[in-house]
């Protein structure tokens, strides 16, 4: 969702809000205030619209650096198990959230998104993150990259059977992740790769469950 959309939704509908304490220059302050009154809209509805719309452009920006260090989908397949955390894009389409775990695959949606799910090999495994819940599923990829059209828009919807899926019944959070590993990841990415040792600790947390 662009930050046009965002200031479009944020006009025609009205939204819920967290109070926060934040410091901005006065010039910015008066810039606000002018567009509220003219907007007919609080200061806090217009910060919140513009960082929402913010970070959207943010992790687009993320994506298209981290795609440039991904394995192309031409490259050949290793002998040696990859592996990948997706972020499910739970909070912008829980319908396509829920695809993925009816399904049993992964899925990207659109350029510069879509072309994550070409850069799987198969047997690479790919678990499947929830934002704000956790892990809740992962499996390993199927050679067959699928492509179907999302929303009327054809060929942007790339999906990969993920083969002996695990769907969990208890996610592993974002400091389950971090304590099982002993590192960081970036979950609000689309797809990040993970080294040998956090995928394999993560496979034997699960097994051990």
């Amino acid at each position: 969702m662009s930050l046009a959309t965002h200031i479009k939704k944020m006009i025609n509908t009205p939204t819920d809000s967290q109070l926060q304490s934040i410091r901005l220059p006065t010039t910015t302050v008066n810039q606000l205030e002018e567009l509220a009154q003219v907007l007919d809209k609080t200061r806090t509805e217009l910060i919140s619209t513009f960082i929402e719309g913010g970070l959207v452009e943010l992790e687009k920006q993320l994506d298209e650096l981290r795609s440039e260090d991904l394995p192309s989908e031409n490259d050949a397949p290793t002998s040696e198990a990859r592996y990948f955390l997706l972020n499910t894009n739970y909070n912008n389409s829980p319908e396509d959230h829920y695809t993925m775990l009816e399904n049993g695959e992964a899925s990207a949606f659109y350029q510069g998104w879509k072309e994550s799910i070409a850069h799987l090999n198969e047997g690479d495994v790919v678990f499947l993150y929830q934002s704000g819940v956790g892990i809740v599923g992962y499996g390993k990829a199927d050679r067959e990259l699928i492509k179907r059209e999302h929303c009327g828009h054809e060929n942007e919807w790339y999906a990969r059977k993920l083969n002996d899926f695990v769907r969990l019944q208890t996610p592993l959070t974002a400091k389950g992740c971090k304590d099982t590993t002993k590192s960081n990841f970036n979950f609000r990415m689309t797809m990040v790769s993970l080294n040998t040792e956090q995928g394999d600790a993560l496979i034997k947390k699960f097994n051990e469950a």
